[in-house]
């Protein structure tokens, strides 16, 4: 598989923090985390948004958490096992192998209970802290997850090579941009930032140059944008659907809603 999903795993003296929980398609994995950590400490999740690629383990956990922002989508999407299927084809690249494997070890995670994030609410897990601080965007609930004490995010969708920003106009962009700046002055220049589905650590670069694509958009210099690509084939071939690029960071947007038409 190409696509990855990354999950943290952060241990305390007296808990252990989960951040993201796959697409729910590996019953076990509770059981692998514990054979790292142990099984004596209560195991908390805490997710980056409500998506299905995000969510779908959560329910193994002791706690979960989530931006009760991305509630109101949770059944009918992230929790549906009609969509978590489908989105399964294209993260598995139509792999047979992968997709009977998946569906032998599919996770029902149906009504999944999830406690409220908050931001600067702060995951105290005994000698470690992680705190939770909003970036709405990529979805109306997402947050990224810092241990300020050492200098690293969990940045989920929010902070990442590609950032899907689809459904959100001009001025949300520059909403948006303003959001990942304040990140940046909140995180300091030398976080390290793990961003989902990437077995790579990233700099703070890559949230200046996610800033500066949305800027760089709202303002319509859009010209030789090339279309966004995606893996989910039903959503292929829009070609309102468009990629900006900073440097080597993207930002994925619909050109007709920041009221471009031009190809």
């Amino acid at each position: 598989m190409v696509h990855r999903f990354t999950i943290g795993v952060i241990e305390g003296d007296r808990k252990v923090l989960v951040i993201d929980a796959g697409m729910g398609m590996a019953p076990g994995l509770r059981e692998y985390i514990e054979q790292i950590t142990g099984s004596e400490k209560p195991i908390l999740c805490a997710c980056t948004h409500g998506h299905p690629d995000h969510v779908g383990s959560a329910c193994l956990f002791d706690e979960a958490y989530l931006s009760s922002m991305d509630y109101p989508r949770l059944e009918s999407f992230a929790l549906n096992p009609e969509v978590r299927l489908q989105d399964l084809e294209g993260f598995a690249l139509g792999s047979p192998e992968v997709l009977a494997y998946c569906r032998e070890h599919y996770l029902d995670n149906r009504g999944t209970k999830f406690s409220e994030i908050t931001d600067g609410q702060v995951f105290d897990l005994g000698g470690v802290s992680l705190e939770a601080v909003a970036l709405p965007g990529h979805s109306d609930g997402h947050f990224t997850f810092f241990n300020r004490d050492e200098g690293y995010v969990f940045t989920g969708d929010g902070i990442n090579a590609d950032v899907h920003l689809k459904k959100l106009d001009r001025e949300g962009l520059l909403v948006y941009a303003a959001s990942v700046r304040r990140f940046m002055e909140r995180a300091g220049e030398r976080a390290i930032l793990y961003p989902a589905h990437l077995p790579a650590a990233f700099s703070i670069e890559t949230a200046r140059d996610v800033a500066a694509a949305c800027e760089e958009v709202a303002e319509g210099r859009t010209q030789g944008d090339p279309p966004g690509e995606t893996i989910f084939g039903r959503r292929a071939g829009d070609s309102r659907i468009r990629m900006h690029y900073v440097h080597n960071t993207c930002i994925v947007y619909n050109r007709e809603l920041i009221g471009r038409t031009d190809s």
